[in-house]
């Protein structure tokens, strides 16, 4: 599986308090960001059509976390 990384700027003390947050959970900062991008992602194609059309539309590698949850999203909205 093919990784890309993302990169963005944050304030200092924001960084800071982000780093403590994850050695607190033990999780390394893209850990903790990736999670809370899919928890928000998982969201959005539940509520919002466009993006959710936008994922069932895409081809994704069987085992890679957007085939599940395409799986998951056809089974509950019931698309054949």
């Amino acid at each position: 599986m093919h990784t890309k990384r993302v990169n963005f700027n944050m304030q200092s003390d924001c960084h800071a308090l982000l780093k403590s947050v994850c050695a607190i959970k033990r999780v390394t900062v893209s850990e903790y960001c990736y999670s809370l991008l899919a928890e928000n992602f998982a969201e959005l194609v539940r509520t919002d059509p466009q993006i959710r059309q936008m994922l069932i539309s895409g081809n994704y590698p069987p085992g890679t976390k957007a085939y599940h949850l395409k799986k998951q999203i056809l089974e509950e909205f019931n698309f054949e």
